[in-house]
């Protein structure tokens, strides 16, 4: 009798495995061109870069806070790409909250630049009005 309910006991677990493994379930994020889902920027914000990332269509936005970089010596890279419309403004400020740097973009641009600063880079404004383009916004401590 003990023989036949263990029996009984493991084939009912056993059909209730089996039956719970035939489920075809697929989780899977939506497959995107270039990783970016449109009008939510990608951001990072650590003690050796900063990124931004956004593939904008008509994006009204603001970014503002606090830098963790842990050097004075920076490299900035702007690339604005497939632009059709809006402004970008891109402003950093230092610990004494003195602008050292400064762009404002109406058009496509690539460009990078490396410079020093007294003070250690300690906030970022982004304001973005009316977007429709990639944009992408890298800045390394060196």
């Amino acid at each position: 009798m003990r023989i036949t309910k263990l029996f009984l006991f493991i084939g009912i677990v056993g059909l209730i495995l089996i039956s719970g493994c035939n489920n075809s379930v697929e989780v899977a994020t939506p497959t995107l061109s270039d990783g970016l889902i449109e009008n939510t920027p990608a951001i990072v914000n650590g003690s050796t870069s900063f990124t931004y990332a956004l593939k904008a269509k008509n994006y009204d936005g603001s970014y503002n806070n606090t830098l963790t970089l842990n050097s004075n010596s920076l490299e900035v890279t702007v690339a604005i790409g497939n632009y059709s419309l809006g402004r970008v403004k891109i402003d950093m400020y230092n610990e004494d909250n003195i602008n050292i740097f400064h762009g404002d973009y109406v058009e496509g641009v690539a460009l990078s630049q490396s410079f020093n600063s007294e003070t250690l880079a300690k906030k970022i404004e982004l304001t973005l009005t009316k977007v429709t383009a990639s944009v992408s916004l890298v800045i390394k401590a060196k």
